[in-house]
C-alpha cells in the first residue's frame, strides 16, 4: 500500500519540462457554428441592387449637375490619380458599387487560417488543386459582444521534453519494482487534435483558449549508473561495490493533453542500455511509465 501511495505521489508531481514547435497547423471551417454564420464581402453594381439600394447609393447626387471625382489612369507607364468631370446620369450610376455583407454556404468543412480583427475572425482559406475558388476570396465570423466561437484545429507537434520520474514495473525472475529520477532529453513527434475558443467583448478584444490532444512517439537518451543492485538478475552481475555509468536510448509512445501554458503527459516506453556489457542492467529492455505535469513559460 505505501509503495502505491509512492507511486502515486511520485507521478502526480513528476514535471515534464518542454519546447513546442507546430507544423502544419489549420482550423477546421465549418459554414455555420454556434450560431455563427461564415459571411464575405462583395460589391454589387447599381444595376444588381434593389431599388431601395440604388436609393442608398445615389444618395446626395442630383440628375443633370456636374461632378468631379478622381480616377487612376495609366499615364507613360506610370499609374497616377486624374480629376475629371461627369455628369450624374444614368450612365455615371451604372459605375457605381456597393460593398455588401452575405452569408456563405461552403457546402463542406474547409482548412484555413485566421486571424483576428477587431470584432471579426478573419478566415482565409487554403486553395485546393480542384477547387472553382481561384480568386481567393476572404471569408469571416462577425463576433458578438460576450459571445464565443469554437473551431477545431489539427496539426503536427514536436516537443522537446523531459521525463524526470520513471516507474519501471516489476517483472519475471524477482525483478522488482524501480523508480529512476535524472536528466533526460527526448523528442517527442505526434500528430494533435484539437481546438481554439474566441471570446469576444467589445472595447476589450478576443481572448484565445487552446486546447489539444496529441499522440505520437518518443524518442530519448539519458544514462544509468550500474552496480551490484541492478545488475543481480544478470548472468555476469556486478559483485562488488564499483559502479559504471552507460548510456540509454529511450523509445515510448504517448499522449500529452494541453488547455494553453497547462500540459498533461503519459508515456509507455523502453530504455536500451547503451556500451560494453550494458545488457547486464536488470531494466534493459523492460518497459516504464512516465506521467507528467508541465507549465510552458515560454
Amino acid at each position: 500500500m505505501k509503495t502505491k501511495i509512492l507511486l502515486l505521489l511520485l507521478l502526480n508531481t513528476a514535471c515534464v519540462m518542454f519546447g513546442q514547435e507546430e507544423f502544419k497547423k489549420y482550423y477546421v471551417i465549418p459554414s455555420a457554428t454556434h450560431g455563427y454564420s461564415l459571411k464575405k464581402e462583395v460589391q454589387k453594381k447599381y444595376e444588381e441592387l434593389d431599388q431601395k439600394g440604388k436609393e442608398e447609393l445615389t444618395k446626395g447626387y442630383k440628375l443633370g449637375e456636374k461632378i468631379k471625382i478622381v480616377q487612376k489612369a495609366n499615364v507613360s507607364g506610370k499609374e497616377l490619380e486624374v480629376i475629371k468631370e461627369v455628369t450624374v446620369n444614368e450612365d455615371f450610376f451604372n459605375t457605381l458599387t456597393k460593398s455588401e455583407t452575405v452569408e456563405v454556404d461552403l457546402k463542406h468543412k474547409t482548412k484555413a487560417m485566421v486571424a483576428i480583427s477587431k470584432n471579426k475572425l478573419i478566415v482565409n482559406p487554403y486553395l485546393l488543386s480542384n477547387s472553382n475558388d481561384k480568386n481567393n476570396t476572404i471569408y469571416f465570423y462577425k463576433l458578438e459582444n460576450r459571445q464565443s466561437i469554437k473551431l477545431k484545429t489539427k496539426n503536427w507537434t514536436v516537443n522537446g521534453i523531459t521525463i524526470p520520474v520513471k516507474y519501471r514495473f516489476k517483472g519475471k525472475n524477482g525483478l522488482k519494482e524501480d523508480f529512476s529520477t535524472g536528466i533526460n532529453g527526448n523528442l517527442f513527434v505526434g500528430y494533435s487534435l484539437g481546438g481554439t475558443t474566441f471570446f469576444y467583448q467589445e472595447e476589450v478584444g478576443t481572448k484565445e483558449n487552446n486546447w489539444k490532444i496529441t499522440g505520437g512517439i518518443l524518442f530519448g537518451a539519458s544514462s544509468v549508473k550500474l552496480n551490484k543492485s541492478n545488475t543481480n538478475l544478470s548472468n555476469t552481475p556486478i559483485l562488488d561495490d564499483s559502479e559504471f555509468t552507460k548510456g540509454l536510448g529511450s523509445i515510448a509512445f504517448g499522449f500529452t493533453y494541453s488547455y494553453n501554458s497547462i500540459n498533461l503527459g503519459a508515456f509507455l516506453g523502453f530504455d536500451y542500455a547503451i556500451g560494453q556489457d550494458a545488457e547486464i542492467w536488470n531494466h534493459n529492455k523492460k518497459p516504464w511509465l512516465g506521467i507528467g505535469v508541465g507549465y510552458k513559460i515560454f
